[in-house]
């Protein structure tokens, strides 16, 4: 987060940040609360528990983040001195919906090569009251608790069960002999506890015991209830994955490009680009496909580009020349610092098309090269033309920089939940037979100034789980054949002719669809 300040300055996300009042109280900084005129405070299920936070954070950058997604309440850091952290924290956001998109993003998230831990708030905020007289209609003891507990959120009593009733004198019975008071916070709630020393309460003749009521498991699919989007299991697919990924950390759209195919032996050329914006780091995945036993290629690209982002907690500090070998097992063949050592690397023999490889590397360098948002236009008004296959031209002096665009959502891919940015670009590259592209590496390489480190690299095994999804649906080729016949477009998104206009924008630009 070290240039989101700078970034988002002029932003409304910057502004509320910088407006929350900030105390140091009790080895913690607070932002916060906000006052917001006639609006409740907000409950315990808009706050979220943060930890692995490292102990140097940008916590500006942090606010200005996290009101990208929806409005601060408070933010409470815990710190060891004034400038340390704890490595943990408590941030209530003004809506429970605020809150679980906040929840799945935090997931996504890295902050200095850590991925933060986070959960919905268990903070004690409830209290148990047991010894109740069980005479006592709910409706009197609610009321009752309301002169005790004036800052009581929610109440909760029950009326007995039709076994309890059935013995000599037990057909009187109101209630269970217990009953939970709920407040907004935990502060709150701590306050109400310390009313009553030694934690008892003398109503109806009877001391009620106080104590902290035990965390209750969320059992309802509302709003807040807690599911792990960490898991494979929960977050649909790597494709959806990635793009949290991206999302999460503010880099740029991802692009995907399809480069040749061999449809005689199996074959099928792809590629990723993943870019940082702030620092212009960038990470390129190229990807040589047998295709004889995947079910769908789009979502393996995704897959090795998710695992690569895993292993680093980042963008991949290297790009990647990768061989898949079957629907679970690919090789890493060969890693190279920014992309320039290509011809070094003595690959020739390793690939069925060294050529496909290079054109693909320096197609993905060369959208590299060019502003994020500006790939993105060029990309979206390709689509407004009556010809049968979208096109773009990046450079029109290069000759890798003419693609074929894609429709983002050719695949019928699900969406993001939340209602999250989920804009994707995908690209075929547009090649002549007689393209010759070593001029063109050399040209690239003056866009990346740093250094060669030679290392003898040793191949590695990679495990591939994505093409064993039940259900899946079937992308072996992307070529200029399979746009022309749509045979690579899902069936739900099949049209006859290109939409007036593809709606999306860059990450940066917004969160939200």
């Amino acid at each position: 987060m070290e240039f989101y300040c700078e970034y988002y300055r002029s932003s409304v996300a910057y502004k509320a940040a910088i407006s929350m009042p900030i105390i140091l109280q009790n080895g913690r900084r607070v932002f916060g609360p906000r006052k917001i005129a006639n609006a409740a405070i907000p409950t315990h299920r808009c706050e979220l528990y943060v930890a692995r936070i490292p102990s140097q954070l940008d916590e500006l950058g942090f606010l200005v983040w996290l009101h990208r997604i929806g409005q601060v309440y408070e933010f409470r850091l815990m710190m060891n001195s004034c400038i340390s952290s704890r490595g943990y924290a408590y941030i209530r956001f003004t809506k429970e919906r605020e809150a679980l998109a906040g929840l799945e993003m935090l997931k996504h998230l890295f902050i200095n090569g850590e991925r933060l831990q986070v959960s919905p708030s268990e903070g004690k905020n409830r209290l148990f009251l047991s010894c109740i007289p069980r005479h006592i209609p709910i409706s009197l003891l609610e009321e009752s608790l309301k002169l005790y507990f004036p800052k009581m959120h929610r109440f909760a009593a029950y009326r007995p069960m039709k076994e309890e009733m059935q013995g000599i004198g037990q057909e009187k019975f109101l209630n269970r002999g217990f009953a939970f008071v709920e407040f907004a916070d935990h502060e709150d709630a701590l306050e109400a506890k310390k009313r009553f020393t030694p934690c008892r309460v003398r109503m109806w003749g009877a001391d009620l015991k106080v104590q902290w009521a035990k965390p209750k498991e969320e059992k309802s699919r509302g709003p807040m209830a807690y599911r792990d989007f960490s898991t494979n299991n929960n977050v649909k697919d790597d494709c959806s994955r990635l793009r949290l990924y991206c999302l999460a950390n503010n880099w740029s759209i991802p692009v995907i490009l399809y480069g040749r195919s061999f449809r005689s032996r199996n074959l099928q050329y792809g590629g990723i680009l993943i870019k940082n914006i702030f620092s212009g780091l960038h990470s390129i995945i190229i990807v040589e496909i047998n295709v004889t036993s995947m079910s769908d290629i789009h979502l393996l690209l995704c897959e090795l580009a998710v695992q690569m982002i895993e292993r680093h907690s980042a963008i991949p500090p290297y790009s990647y020349i990768i061989r898949a070998c079957s629907n679970t097992k690919a090789e890493l063949v060969h890693l190279l610092e920014q992309n320039d050592d290509l011809y070094r690397a003595n690959l020739e023999a390793k690939f069925f098309s060294f050529t496909a490889i290079r054109e693909l590397l320096v197609a993905l360098q060369l959208i590299a090269a060019h502003n994020s948002k500006i790939v993105l236009n060029m990309y979206k008004r390709a689509f407004l033309t009556h010809n049968p296959v979208a096109t773009f031209c990046l450079d029109s002096n290069h000759p890798l920089g003419q693609f074929y665009a894609i429709l983002p959502k050719f695949r019928n891919n699900s969406k993001l939940n939340n209602d999250f940015n989920d804009m994707e670009i995908n690209l075929l590259l547009k090649v002549k037979e007689d393209v010759n592209t070593t001029d063109s590496v050399i040209e690239i390489k003056t866009i990346n100034e740093i250094c060669v480190k030679r290392a003898i690299f040793k191949a590695e095994n990679l495990f591939l789980k994505s093409q064993k999804i039940p259900k899946i649906k079937y992308l072996r080729y992307v070529d200029i054949e399979a746009l022309i016949s749509k045979e690579c477009y899902d069936t739900q998104q099949y049209i006859n002719s290109n939409p007036v206009w593809i709606a999306g924008q860059t990450y940066q630009d917004a969160i939200y669809n």
